[in-house]
């Protein structure tokens, strides 16, 4: 039975290769049906996120006025926190020639401040030029107002005290004071505040916005930088005619430790030169800072030498000063001679070298705890049966 059942086949087989048929190819599995939809997949797609981003943060030279502005509207309403809010934690701020005025960190910064609110408790300031480069800003400031408490031994008496001076401020990233240098008289407000004759005018504060001067970063600046150091390589050499030939014809030059007014053409500049020269004939002036700032030559500098002649009012004293503190800020011709300038320093820092003023004396630390003060109340109770004796006892007489 299986031998004819294969026979059948095979011949099946035969016929149908002898017809031209072929075996049928196998057919494919049937495909899998596809996943049903899910409530993801058919949803619609979530907005998108159009939520803006966070503003850049601004530059140095944009928060440079800010912080300025802060200062000086913090200044003007007395509140002390406030202004020092705009100084680094660590920052260092240099009054030269203030005793006791250096401040190292925001709390003394404030502490300063408000010493300064407690002698003169109007005061209002004005910032009135202003010359940027990098994170550096040289502020020219007026300030005004009236001397209503005591300052440096001298009793309040009421009268209108102020002055222009200069600082040289550092900025950190964040627009914060980290480092000040200060250029003001104070010779010249003591003179306001006794109304001594010849005391320097107070300024009047102006209303407007400060001139500003910002660096171009033009290859001039370097050059402008190094014509102000030459300056003083003009006055270490004790020569009067060298000096003169810096300056323009009709130059003109000003200088806050002398209360009068601009020195103008090259005439009376000579003459004040020399003058200058006999107070103080082996002077050495030493570089410290130089900048060019849009067509301006500023330069920190200090001098040192005897004060062998008269200066004003002042007579010789013979006496060596040494790093006297100055700042000059010079606008140039065409020609790179000296066309304006204007010269900051602290007279009364010159004055304490030689003796001509007596320093005020220095601020005594903090008293410390007393050891008894931690004893407990039997430290207490001593106390108050010593000072129950000394009631009784009758006062000695002195």
């Amino acid at each position: 039975m299986r031998s004819t059942t294969l026979a059948a086949l095979t011949m099946t087989t035969l016929a149908l290769a002898a017809c031209g048929g072929e075996t049928p190819a196998p057919q494919p599995p049937p495909s899998a049906p596809p996943p049903p939809a899910t409530a993801s997949a058919s949803a619609t797609p979530p907005p998108a996120d159009t939520t803006p981003p966070p503003p850049a943060k601004p530059s140095v030279a944009e928060l440079i006025p800010q912080t300025l502005k802060g200062i000086a509207d913090a200044f003007n309403a007395h509140d002390a926190k406030k202004l020092a809010s705009y100084y680094t934690e660590d920052c260092l701020v240099q009054a030269y020639g203030t005793p006791n005025r250096d401040a190292h960190g925001r709390d003394e910064v404030a502490k300063a401040e408000q010493q300064s609110a407690d002698v003169f408790s109007d005061a209002k300031a004005a910032v009135t030029r202003v010359w940027t480069k990098g994170n550096i800003a040289v502020a020219e400031i007026a300030w005004a107002g009236t001397m209503t408490g005591d300052f440096m031994g001298i009793k309040a008496s009421k009268k209108p005290v102020g002055n222009t001076r200069v600082h040289v401020m550092w900025f950190n990233d964040d627009g914060l004071v980290k480092e000040q240098h200060e250029y003001g008289d104070d010779a010249a407000v003591m003179a306001q505040m006794k109304g001594a004759k010849g005391a320097p005018p107070v300024p009047t504060l102006p209303s407007g916005a400060p001139e500003m001067h910002a660096s171009k970063g033009a290859a001039d600046e370097d050059k402008l930088a190094d014509g102000a150091r030459k300056m003083d390589e003009a006055f270490s050499k004790d020569d009067v005619k060298t000096v003169a030939a810096t300056a323009a014809d009709d130059g003109d030059y000003w200088v806050n430790i002398s209360g009068a007014p601009a020195i103008k053409g090259k005439k009376d500049l000579t003459k004040d030169l020399t003058n200058w020269f006999k107070a103080f004939p082996d002077q050495k002036w030493t570089s410290t800072n130089a900048w060019g700032i849009d067509g301006f030559e500023i330069l920190e500098h200090t001098l040192s030498g005897t004060q062998k002649g008269p200066l004003g009012p002042l007579a010789a004293s013979n006496k060596p000063v040494t790093n006297w503190h100055w700042i000059d800020i010079v606008q140039p011709a065409a020609d790179g001679k000296m066309q304006h300038g204007w010269g900051f320093a602290n007279l009364a820092e010159m004055m304490i070298q030689t003796g001509a003023l007596k320093p005020p004396p220095a601020e005594k630390p903090a008293p410390a705890a007393k050891a008894d003060a931690a004893k407990g109340p039997k430290a207490d109770a001593a106390k108050t049966d010593a000072a129950k004796t000394d009631a009784k006892e009758p006062a000695k007489k002195k």
